[in-house]
């Protein structure tokens, strides 16, 4: 019998391509959410949706959590919950659940943007006003940010519920400067860059435990970000 796995925050980009690796893998799938973003990627049709988070995780083999916040863990087999890095007393509260002797992984999720939209980075929005052909506003331009591509992030989720893991960062452990991307951007939509302007110290994520205990490695970040989320913006304007 297939898998079944159940995906609490559909309505997420993350909730979202996770389904569709999850689908692509054979596994039974439930969830809650909103599913327009299922209907984007063409797999609305292959997941039960349900409001009851219990219903929906009921007889799940794996559960992934992705609703952040304070919200309750449901009764689960295998639980991956996502949490905000900074989120201490959320991380101390699953690490004495698997202290006391039970199956949950805590996913530290880092920046990350898709195709899907809207974006909610400096990087997106560098990239959504470049396209535009206005300039990105002064506080992106400022930033610097640890910023993944959500169609690989999905990937080190489900590893880690393949094996036992604790608690992981995912993350591409390098920063990209506004005023890198935006030169990226306007590269790319052969606009005159901004000029330069330096950020303040930031902190990237630490990818060092995703890469020894999962073998997951982010691939697509810096320039290489911009360059699939010009090309995303591009193909709607078209």
């Amino acid at each position: 019998m297939a898998k079944r796995a159940a995906i609490l925050g559909l309505e997420t980009a993350l909730g979202a391509y996770l389904a569709r690796l999850l689908d692509a893998r054979g596994y039974a799938l439930a969830g809650t959410g909103d599913t327009h973003l299922l209907e984007t990627l063409g797999i609305a049709d292959q997941v039960r949706v349900t409001a009851i988070p219990a219903d929906a995780a009921d007889g799940a083999d794996e559960v992934y959590d992705l609703r952040y916040g304070d919200t309750v863990p449901v009764a689960a087999g295998r639980l991956c919950v996502a949490v905000d890095p900074a989120d201490t007393r959320r991380r101390a509260a699953l690490a004495a659940e698997r202290a006391a002797g039970r199956f949950v992984a805590t996913v530290l999720i880092w920046p990350h943007e898709s195709r899907l939209g809207p974006g909610s980075t400096a990087v997106s929005r560098i990239v959504a006003a470049t396209a535009a052909g206005v300039e990105p506003a002064a506080a992106d331009l400022a930033s610097a940010t640890d910023c993944g591509w959500t169609a690989e992030y999905v990937d080190a989720l489900w590893r880690l519920l393949q094996r036992p893991a604790g608690e992981v960062a995912v993350a591409t452990g390098t920063l990209l400067s506004g005023s890198d991307a935006a030169a990226a951007a306007a590269a790319y939509f052969k606009r005159s860059a901004p000029p330069p302007v330096a950020a303040p110290p930031a902190t990237a994520g630490d990818p060092a435990r995703a890469a020894e205990a999962l073998g997951w490695r982010a691939v697509t970040h810096g320039r290489d970000l911009v360059a699939v989320l010009c090309e995303g913006v591009a193909q709607v304007r078209a």
